[in-house]
């Protein structure tokens, strides 16, 4: 499968691992996503990240998360200089985005926007982050997410 996420990641020459599963007849309003592709594909939910996006004061930002934590969204307000942030609306996530909720990757976004990753990522050799569709996931180094992402490391999740 292509997305924009991955032909970002292939022209990046960046290394990375895919992960596809099947997800017809899944009933999203039921589960969460990230917690089921982390059984999915056998991979520890702390390992898997999910893209949440917000409003920081009118500055749009994406915080990845392990799919295990909550994130804080004053400290992700924080990381960017700003003050509070509060969710984008399901709708706005997917227009802003290009992708479906469950399926929202920071690589190859259509309105570009700071990303912050949580510095946990970096407890792990690599991380799974959405690869732009819900049965799509891919597998970098953290360095190289920072790195290719221009993203800021700070302290996001929560319990």
């Amino acid at each position: 499968m292509t997305t924009s996420a991955i032909s970002f990641l292939q022209a990046s020459g960046k290394p990375f691992r895919q992960y596809e599963t099947e997800v017809d007849g899944v009933d999203y309003s039921s589960i969460d996503i990230g917690t089921y592709f982390a059984e999915q594909i056998g991979m520890p939910g702390e390992r898997v990240y999910k893209s949440l996006m917000a409003s920081a004061q009118g500055t749009l930002v994406m915080g990845l998360i392990p799919v295990t934590r909550k994130i804080s969204l004053k400290n992700l307000a924080n990381a960017i200089d700003k003050k509070k942030a509060t969710m984008v609306p399901p709708d706005q996530a997917e227009e802003f985005s290009g992708s479906v909720i469950g399926g929202i990757s920071p690589f190859g976004l259509k309105t570009p926007m700071p990303v912050v990753i949580d510095k946990g990522a970096f407890a792990h050799a690599t991380i799974a982050i959405s690869g732009g569709s819900r049965e799509l996931k891919v597998e970098v180094t953290p360095t190289d997410a920072v790195e290719l992402l221009g993203a800021i490391v700070a302290d996001i999740a929560t319990d």
